[in-house]
């Protein structure tokens, strides 16, 4: 429905405004890396042609941009351990001569930045930081808003919502690709389940360009949607979008290849995979898990153990019963999804750590992950076991509603932290940094795009939607 789209992409774009415009700069993880691989692609520098210290004291690979690009010490917010200094402490000049800016991103996919890097060109300052990230809100709301309309009426419709965490909408109203990467992936997964083929091409282009586990991902999302749904896509309009991502992944890979791809810089300590194994077990997992729902900044910025449970108890709330009701096949895709999200965590843990250090990210397989509870979201026996004892609508509306106090305390606390300082007590309002617009509009901004998206399935009819059924247009 042409209307679902349109409000749920207002509901999807302000929960990414609201971060985007309560962050300070470089507030989420590694966009300082990001804002200036945007700034460069937009310059045509799509290569970097120099080396340089980060604010870290790190040499990385750089480009020629101006020093009101960022601040001074970028990384003073959480670099000063176990303090963690508010935002206050950023150093921010008009200066804008040229010098050589560094970014460890240098050598990624230009495919995200060229999307959303203009403001940055226009204004490469604090200001064209926050219009950048507006406009990747925007592009990823577009994403998560077409899967929300083609998810029809019922559970899957929900699934889209909780796939899309709190950590999701941070990402989303940064500069990074990661939030573009999860955001294509959900629409990948509903579009192909639904059958609606030019939606799951474009979703499958961008994810195969945005990052280099794209072309992973896409394959296992097809993989495991047209083995659940037992089908397989003919049409030009999803193979010939797969067909120019594959070719630019490739290309890319080519063009952008080198021999220090994991030089970090620094020297890393000798390790084992056992040791990298009880590190993972005694903290790296855990990490993990609060990651996908919501640990924020560079890690350091955690919210209550209890928002992050009651999220995965309804997400459980469509797994569990979908394991129970679901088809084979429904049963065998859920839980081999969740098995490779796992497995490539560890994988990329043991191979990257004795070379950079800790590496592997919750938040990077989420693109494949999210298949979890939008594969649940299509169990039709549990969606009609429900809808025939008056639940179903219930429980499609009261998973949405109870996301939106959840994603406006993720904020507050995001909030707190970089205005007052991380160990304050829960106040967004105030402090010794104040956002551009001010501490109000953001939990507004949050505040109504998840009540929008409540609204619509309120107003929606909810009925089970049927695996086969055909979904070629967002209007009925």
């Amino acid at each position: 429905m042409r209307r679902a789209f349109l409000i749920a992409f207002v509901g999807f774009f302000l929960l990414g405004a609201a971060w985007a415009i309560a962050l300070p700069a470089n507030g989420t993880y590694d966009e300082k890396q990001h804002l200036v691989r945007a700034w460069a692609v937009w310059t045509g520098q799509w290569l970097p042609h120099d080396r340089a210290l980060d604010a870290g004291g790190i040499e990385t690979n750089a480009f020629t941009g101006p020093r009101s690009l960022l601040p001074a010490n970028a990384d003073c917010t959480w670099i000063d351990k176990p303090a963690y200094a508010p935002a206050s402490c950023l150093e921010f000049t008009a200066d804008r001569s040229s010098v050589l800016v560094p970014s460890a991103a240098a050598r990624y996919s230009p495919v995200y930045y060229a999307l959303v890097g203009l403001p940055l060109r226009i204004s490469p300052d604090n200001a064209g930081l926050i219009w950048a990230r507006l406009l990747s809100a925007a592009l990823s709301a577009l994403l998560l808003a077409g899967a929300f309309a083609l998810a029809g009426p019922g559970l899957l419709r929900a699934a889209v919502v909780l796939a899309a965490t709190p950590m999701a909408m941070n990402l989303d109203g940064a500069i990074n690709p990661n939030g573009m990467e999860i955001s294509a992936a959900v629409l990948l997964y509903v579009a192909l389940l639904r059958r609606h083929w030019p939606a799951a091409g474009v979703a499958a282009a961008l994810l195969l360009t945005v990052r280099d586990l794209g072309p992973f991902f896409a394959a296992g999302v097809l993989v495991v949607s047209l083995f659940v749904t037992r089908t397989w896509v003919r049409s030009r309009a999803f193979w010939l979008p797969v067909a120019g991502g594959v070719a630019f992944a490739v290309f890319w890979a080519l063009v952008a290849s080198r021999g220090d791809a994991v030089d970090p810089g620094r020297p890393i300590a000798a390790t084992s995979s056992g040791a990298i194994l009880r590190d993972i077990a005694d903290d790296r997992a855990e990490f993990w898990v609060r990651q996908i729902i919501g640990q924020f900044g560079y890690g350091e910025t955690t919210v209550s153990l209890g928002m992050i449970g009651l999220w995965y108890l309804m997400v459980a709330a469509l797994v569990v019963p979908a394991l129970w009701f679901g088809t084979t096949r429904l049963r065998i895709g859920i839980v081999a999804v969740a098995v490779a999200s796992v497995a490539l965590l560890f994988a990329l843990e043991l191979y990257f750590a004795p070379k950079v250090g800790h590496f592997a990210h919750g938040r990077y397989v989420m693109p494949l992950g999210v298949g979890v509870v939008l594969l649940a979201g299509l169990a039709d026996r549990y969606a009609a076991w429900l809808s025939d004892r008056g639940w179903l609508d219930r429980l499609a509306v009261g998973l949405i509603a109870v996301t939106v106090p959840l994603d406006l305390y993720a904020l507050a606390r995001v909030m707190t932290r970089f205005q007052r300082g991380i160990n304050e007590g829960l106040n967004p309002i105030g402090g010794t940094w104040q956002p551009p617009l001010g501490s109000v509009l953001p939990l507004l901004t949050c505040l109504v795009g998840g009540a929008l998206l409540g609204v619509i399935v309120t107003r929606s009819s909810v009925r089970p939607t049927p695996v086969h059924s055909t979904a070629n247009t967002l209007s009925n």
